[in-house]
């Protein structure tokens, strides 16, 4: 009979182990394994091309700068602009207070929707057209500000990397209940929300919808019913909201949104007369959207481990007026340990070691490419600790020992962990300190595969 290898299985069973660990309400001394500084990798955020903007001048020309790139860069990227209309049926309101008024009013909410839309005109700039007819920079005063709010920061769980909000963390993670702290994390685009003053010069100046129709369309609306008159429209909200790419600076998405009161007088007829003349009130949200998709290519992973003599593919995305009339050229920077057909096979060979695998393709005379680093080695499927328990006396060292399985690993990274640093510490090279009376448990975390293993530690 074949001997079980229990070692493959020990990821599996150790999620088990932790799983228990939550139901029994000690996630919390898990997830201080993760949180102690100096035994994990470090996060580097990755540094913006342009300096981040601080003042609403600075924020200003920096969005400027991204409309004028892609108005005048080497290949234009392809430009859509899109409108929209909105009518908020629940802040429908009536004088008179009438039920049946506001039915209607619910009943007409999606017809005056669409009869508004089908007024507008989508606008399309393909790949290397310039956009100029219909974007332009802003034109919008530093007095006509409001404020300025840019977003590129999240939070990611400490224990199960979740992304969570601050606000939905409270006292713990609600995926894992980790009890510890968030990390924080930077994503690639900031994202930019310019509020101007509503009525202002800027916003007269820029490409805020404004529906002038609507009163028309509304008026239609009434088949007899009702008469329009008194019709006025307050501009309560003028928000410009940008999305930039902050490592490249290329400009994502640009939205001119326009948030009104509309208020009215309808005077009703026939059936509906003895309603007479009623104010009537609902907000209306207006919007333009410029979508922004640049030329280039993308894989489907940066990094990358194989084993050796296994067979897996990259596959490339291309950005472009028509990706299948385009051939994509594969390379491999050593054609010793790993080759690459043109399909983005990889095969391996005799060597382990790391090779980069580039795939490009040129669109209207400029080459784009990606890279993706492949690990070519063993892979991890397992580890076991040198020791499962140790007794040890306050100020003892033991040095533990990360037994890999198979044996030939190529990728023997591990980092380690203490559930308790106060009652024992453990360091980079797995060294186990005694520092006072008390249990605590110690753990060994694989860099290829995260399996896990772990020691119990007794302090006398």
């Amino acid at each position: 009979m074949k001997k079980f290898n229990w070692k493959k299985y020990i990821y599996k069973i150790v999620v088990v182990v932790l799983i228990v660990f939550f139901v029994g309400g000690v996630g919390m001394g898990a997830a201080n394994i993760l949180s102690i500084e100096g035994t994990r990798e470090l996060y580097t955020p990755e540094k913006p091309k342009t300096p981040f903007p601080e003042t609403d001048a600075e924020v200003l020309e920096y969005v400027n700068a991204a409309i004028n790139s892609a108005l005048n860069a080497e290949v234009q990227p392809m430009v859509e602009m899109n409108e929209s209309f909105s009518v908020d049926g629940d802040t429908f309101k009536n004088s008179a207070e009438n039920e049946r008024i506001n039915a209607a009013a619910l009943l007409a909410e999606d017809g005056i929707e669409s009869s508004v839309e089908d007024s507008f005109e989508s606008k399309k700039a393909d790949f290397g057209s310039s956009a100029g007819e219909f974007l332009s920079p802003l034109e919008i005063s530093l007095s006509d500000i409001e404020s300025v709010e840019i977003k590129y920061e999240y939070y990611k769980c400490s224990m199960c990397t979740t992304n969570v909000s601050p606000e939905d963390f409270a006292e713990e993670c609600p995926e894992c209940g980790n009890k510890n702290t968030l990390d924080k994390r930077y994503s690639d685009d900031y994202e930019i929300v310019i509020h101007v003053k509503p009525g202002s010069a800027s916003f007269e100046k820029n490409a805020f919808p404004k529906s002038e129709n609507i009163s028309d369309i509304i008026g239609s609306a009434g088949n007899g019913y009702y008469k329009l008159g008194g019709f006025e429209k307050e501009n309560t909200k003028a928000d410009i909201t940008v999305r930039v790419n902050r490592l490249n600076d290329e400009i994502k998405a640009l939205r001119f949104e326009t948030d009104s009161l509309l208020s009215a007088k309808l005077g009703f007829d026939g059936a509906y007369k003895e309603l007479g003349t009623v104010d009537c009130s609902v907000e209306t949200g207006d919007r333009y959207e410029f979508s922004f998709v640049w030329p280039g290519i993308s894989l489907d992973s940066h990094e990358r481990t194989v084993e050796k003599g296994s067979t897996e593919v990259l596959k490339a995305s291309l950005s472009c007026d028509d990706p299948v009339d385009y051939e994509v050229t594969w390379t491999s920077d050593n054609e010793d340990i790993l080759t690459v057909d043109n399909e983005g096979y990889l095969k391996t060979h005799k060597k382990f070691g790391d090779a980069n695998i580039t795939a490009s393709f040129e669109f209207n005379g400029k080459t784009y490419s990606d890279t993706c680093l492949v690990h070519v080695g063993v892979p991890a499927e397992g580890v076991d600790l040198s020791k499962g328990k140790l007794k040890m006396n306050t100020g003892d060292s033991f040095s533990l020992v990360a037994e890999f399985d198979p044996k030939d690993t190529t990728n023997t990274v591990c980092y380690w962990f203490t559930e308790d640093e106060k009652v024992a510490s453990i360091d980079e090279n797995g060294k186990v300190t005694a520092v006072a009376p008390g249990s605590t448990v110690v753990y060994v975390v694989t860099d290829d595969g995260n399996y896990y293993s772990s020691c119990e530690v007794e302090v006398k």
